[in-house]
């Protein structure tokens, strides 16, 4: 690892939020068919481990990297296709005790789907070998009440609600830009065989489109579920949350952190670093690097 140096390709930055207190790049050694990281999540029972996926068009793959950048393993997920895999979490199974995977195929950069899928799996345990086989997985098909959206950003309340941001400028009937909206799915759905509708239940204070680089592309829940860490392709924004659901608290204004500096192109990933308070981000691209940061958090 090496301390981050230089400036982003990104032209036209938004210059809101503080520069990270510290950035750590983290060189990987990644599969050749992991070329569009668009997710992380870091392990909850291996905390050296963390998973990716691959974004639309690629096989329905998911890959495990070590925190030095090494490759770890690299699964088919049975039976899933990959229509536009964008978002990825971690939390509660529904049906056992174990910790599972749920990797979203919702993104939809035309409004268009009828309907979008979410996939949940159990985390695989890692040993000293390279991982590799098939993995079994539970699909469930879901619908926004209003219209289709896109959405590249999810996570996993502590309950095992799935909430879902959507990415894109949206406008009201006067034509003004629109917070960003946020639907969740209850753990209940899950079993369903026909497709469910998601509640519309909140909305964050952030505007897509108010800025330059300011879609949303992740999102993850401090494993505490004390934190949210929403990231755009220029900023992190950290909110207090409700540590019962994970859901955003009014009272406390989240903080802001400029990663423009950071990534040397649009970076879609982000988790929480090994349980800890810093950030692992990552870009698209064939070894494209990780940056670990730390950024402010709110008041509690």
């Amino acid at each position: 690892m090496r301390k981050m140096n230089g400036l982003s390709g990104i032209a036209t930055a938004d210059s809101m939020g503080v520069q990270p207190a510290s950035v750590l790049v983290i060189a990987t050694q990644e599969p050749e068919d992991l070329v569009e990281s668009s997710a992380l999540v870091m392990s909850a029972s291996q905390p050296d481990i963390v998973f990716t996926i691959n974004d639309s068009g690629n096989d329905a793959m998911l890959f495990a990297l070590d925190t030095t950048g090494a490759t770890r393993g690299r699964w088919r997920v049975g039976e899933a296709s990959n229509r536009d895999w964008e978002a990825a979490s971690r939390g509660p199974c529904t049906r056992t005790v174990a910790s599972c995977l749920f990797i979203g195929d919702v993104g939809d950069n035309n409004a268009r789907r009828s309907s979008v899928a979410l996939y949940q799996l159990e985390e695989p345990v890692l040993s000293a070998t390279l991982g590799a086989g098939t993995l079994s997985a539970t699909i469930l098909h879901f619908r926004y009440p209003d219209r289709a959206h896109d959405v590249e950003a999810m996570y996993v309340g502590p309950d095992g609600t799935v909430y879902l941001i959507t990415k894109r400028a949206l406008t009201d009937g006067s034509g003004r830009l629109r917070p960003a909206l946020v639907f969740a799915v209850p753990p209940a759905a899950w079993g369903t065989r026909d497709s469910v509708v998601a509640t519309l239940v909140d909305s964050l204070p952030i505007v897509p489109g108010s800025a330059d680089t300011r879609q949303i592309t992740d999102a993850a829940l401090s494993n505490d579920s004390r934190y949210l860490a929403v990231r755009t392709y220029g900023q992190v924004f950290t909110f207090a949350t409700d540590s019962a659901t994970g859901r955003v608290r009014k009272d406390v204004a989240p903080t802001r952190c400029n990663i423009v500096q950071t990534e040397a192109k649009h970076g879609e990933g982000l988790t929480w670093f090994a349980g800890g308070r810093e950030l692992l981000l990552s870009n698209e691209g064939r070894n494209a690097p990780l940056h670990r940061i730390t950024c402010p958090l709110p008041p509690r």
